[in-house]
């Protein structure tokens, strides 16, 4: 049988270079870091995100800021993270971004449907109230997609009204949480 304390032991070598990670017995693992990497599409990386160039941190293989950094065009401006901000004690990063998705939802226009007309005018001005007329408008027309703590909030205003069906959006996008 094989010794699986080592499974978990990567080496390093192939991180940067190919889809899997081997452990120290050969095994042949997914890397999931690089899978994520591919998957994500660069361009819709926002123009003043801040970017890390720590290339000896060790919270760099799940760093977003780190993965951003390596696919910025070389014409481009960019705000970079002190170096110095990593804690060697802790090994933590008040500036460490993990790469996740997100579910973003975008429409509002048919979330209002089914109430009445009193329903509707309470819950609207809620919302408006909330979230402010210019970004309602944007998610009302989708311009802008919703955040999942937009959307929470949506479904908030919706139960403090007494409404228990689900709030569905028109349509949702699974994204990179920038």
């Amino acid at each position: 049988m094989t010794d699986m304390t080592d499974f978990w032991q990567f080496s390093c070598i192939p991180v940067k270079k190919s889809l899997y990670l081997y452990s120290k017995s050969g095994y042949k693992i997914p890397n999931f870091f690089k899978i994520m990497e591919q998957s994500i599409d660069f361009s819709t990386m926002p123009a003043t995100y801040i970017v890390c160039w720590n290339s000896n941190c060790p919270l760099k293989d799940n760093c977003l800021r780190q993965l951003g950094a390596s696919h910025i065009r070389k014409d481009r401006i960019v705000t970079s993270v002190n170096i110095n901000l990593v804690k060697p004690e802790t090994g933590t990063c008040n500036m460490q971004r993990p790469v996740r998705k997100v579910r973003m939802a975008w429409g509002l226009k048919h979330i209002y449907d089914n109430l009445t007309y009193k329903q509707k005018d309470s819950i609207y001005l809620q919302i408006h109230n909330g979230i402010g007329n210019t970004t309602y408008y944007h998610y009302y027309n989708e311009r802008k997609p919703m955040k999942p703590e937009v959307q929470q909030y949506i479904r908030n205003v919706f139960a403090q009204h007494g409404i228990t069906e689900p709030v569905e959006f028109r349509r949702y996008e699974e994204v990179i949480d920038w």
